[in-house]
């Protein structure tokens, strides 16, 4: 499988002097903790930081999260100082009862593991098969050749030689493909929710499953979950009507499982479901209770059975090919990592479940001796200045993963969005255009300045904690004040992407969905302005996604959608709409 190097962390350590500066409470260190773990990666500093709360705090409870955040740090590290971390929680805190109820959980699996490990089990030996940038890489059921796709193209890599064959040229993105058992047979969907079959060995691709224009039109999909146990029939999922198999070189749908309703059906849209490989049980991932967790119902039945009980989001689940484990996605550990839990042959989980990959992992998949491969990635993302010709570049953000950068007017300061792992939202930040401190103004996406650069106008992508309290607000486009006071909501109506503000600062312009459209799930949006004085709300004469206005505030710039292609419009005189 694809699989991108870990970048090795380089960590530059930073004295501390507090004679000169405001000494700071132990909440404040806390924070300034989990930001170094969370958003930084930086664990070592973390850790001190964490230390130093664990030796100034006097609330207990701080005190034993603190120490129980130590132990997860070490754990992301792979040191064996992780036991005794948990163990301390457990010894130091003992009326802090969730805390110390975490840390048992924690050290019986690191116990379990070392105890393997010790023993010369291999279950948890992680291999490095394969780099690279470019194409999304799959493992075949035998652990003898990769399958790697890349938009329409896909390709067949013999590991141990290296050579490659070009297999399949689809007019049509590939999103997805399925190994058949004995490695032989590749299924993939397209961006056109057609299922196609072809032989590794080579020749043209058969199209096994077609959706019905008038399903596809109305939202509805296809998409497969693996292969029968024989590697006679693949197993897919219709959204409108259930779980199903077809025969490997087409033919008659053999059902699985059938939604009861179209109700059914649609509150169950974006679950994913897997046959177990004796199929009697289906594996699914439900969102219940505003949760997403992993459960097992017998075919046949209507009860299921509730497999994991994390507070972290469990999904994707995906069977052993001797039906004993399940594999599934879980952000237990901040970001998705693959996890595996045993499975009794009545369907119910026959022990805890124990963490697989270290790092961020998708794709993962079982071979036929236990192994799961998987793909992992690292991207660092960070915003520079230079002259036009490239010289004086200067790398401004130190925190990665900033984007979508906008100068000030007066092109002393630039904002910037970033993803903020700390509540699971993209934030606003600002920092100086020289460089210097970064500044986290509020959670939102799509910053404008006004054109005094006294605000900055955004739109909020969540129910993102805007105040101070944690308060939920809601959904649409607010303004703040450039040092980050008072968040003002101008107008909750609006869901289009981009904003633009006026060059006379009167008014903001965005989108809103008014229609259905069969083009593009974008193609119904129309342009208002808001006056940012008064709240109020007008219509202009336009159709199309805001982009921006003009430098002196006569013209817009727009975008509409014609199926999934995107084109660019100029609109003069754009006047709100007559009532």
């Amino acid at each position: 499988m694809k699989k991108l190097s870990i970048l090795t962390a380089v960590f530059i350590l930073f004295s501390l002097s507090f004679a000169s500066s405001p000494p700071q409470s132990a909440h404040d260190l806390f924070q300034k903790a989990l930001t170094k773990e969370r958003a930084e990666g930086n664990l070592e500093e973390a850790i001190q930081l964490y230390e130093k709360v664990v030796q100034t705090a006097k609330d207990k409870a701080l005190a034993a999260k603190a120490q129980l955040r130590i132990g997860f740090c070490y754990e992301k590290l792979g040191l064996r100082e992780a036991q005794k971390a948990f163990q301390k929680v457990i010894d130091n805190y003992p009326n802090q009862s969730e805390a110390v109820k975490t840390a048992r959980e924690k050290l019986a699996l690191l116990l379990k593991a070392q105890a393997v490990i010790e023993k010369g089990r291999k279950e948890f030996k992680i291999t490095k098969i394969h780099t690279e940038k470019r194409r999304e890489g799959y493992f075949s059921p035998d652990g003898k050749k990769f399958a790697l796709a890349d938009y329409g193209n896909l390709w067949i890599r013999d590991i141990s030689s290296g050579k490659e064959v070009h297999l399949v040229d689809d007019s049509s993105l590939i999103l997805d493909l399925f190994w058949s058992p004995d490695s032989k047979t590749i299924a993939y969907v397209n961006l056109a929710w057609n299922v196609n079959v072809v032989s590794v060995k080579g020749g043209p691709s058969k199209t096994i499953i077609k959706i019905d224009p008038e399903s596809e039109k109305a939202g509805n999909f296809i998409y497969p979950s693996g292969w029968t146990a024989d590697g006679k029939k693949l197993v897919f999922r219709d959204s409108s009507k259930g779980l199903f198999a077809i025969p490997r070189d087409g033919g008659n749908w053999e059902e699985i499982y059938r939604f009861s309703s179209a109700e059914e059906a649609k509150k169950r849209i974006n679950e994913n479901m897997a046959l177990s490989p004796d199929g009697k049980l289906v594996a699914y991932d439900s969102k219940r209770n505003n949760n997403t967790d992993i459960y097992i119902m017998p075919v046949g039945s209507k009860k299921s059975i509730r497999v994991t009980f994390d507070s972290a989001s469990d999904s994707w689940p995906r069977w052993s090919y001797d039906g004993k484990w399940l594999a599934f996605s879980s952000k237990r550990s901040g970001d998705s990592r693959i996890w595996v839990v045993r499975i009794s042959s009545d369907g119910k989980p026959a022990g805890k479940a124990i963490q697989v990959t270290r790092e961020e992992a998708d794709n993962g998949a079982w071979t036929h001796d236990g192994s799961i491969s998987f793909m992992t990635s690292e991207s660092t993302v960070h915003i520079f200045s230079a002259n036009m010709d490239g010289s004086e570049e200067i790398q401004l953000t130190k925190l990665k993963g900033a984007t979508y950068p906008r100068w000030s007017p007066d092109g002393k300061k630039i904002a910037f969005v970033r993803w903020d792992r700390l509540t699971g939202n993209k934030a606003i930040w600002t920092i100086p255009s020289k460089g210097g401190e970064e500044k986290r103004l509020t959670t939102g996406e799509f910053p404008v300045w006004s054109p005094d650069g006294e605000k900055i106008a955004f739109r909020s992508l969540d129910y993102g904690t805007l105040s101070k309290g944690g308060k939920a607000e809601p959904i649409g486009i607010w303004t703040i004040d450039s040092d980050g006071r008072n968040p003002k909501l101008i107008a909750q109506e609006l869901d289009g992407w981009e904003i633009a503000w006026s060059n006379d600062g009167k008014y903001i312009i965005g989108s809103k969905h008014i229609e259905e459209s069969e083009e593009h799930w974008l193609a119904g949006h129309n342009l208002f302005r808001i006056t940012v004085k008064s709240g109020k709300l007008e219509e202009l004469n336009v159709k199309g996604q805001m982009v921006d206005t003009s430098p002196d505030g006569k013209k817009v710039v727009y975008s509409r959608f014609a199926g999934f292609e995107k084109s660019f419009w100029l609109a003069e005189n754009f006047l709100p709409k007559k009532k």
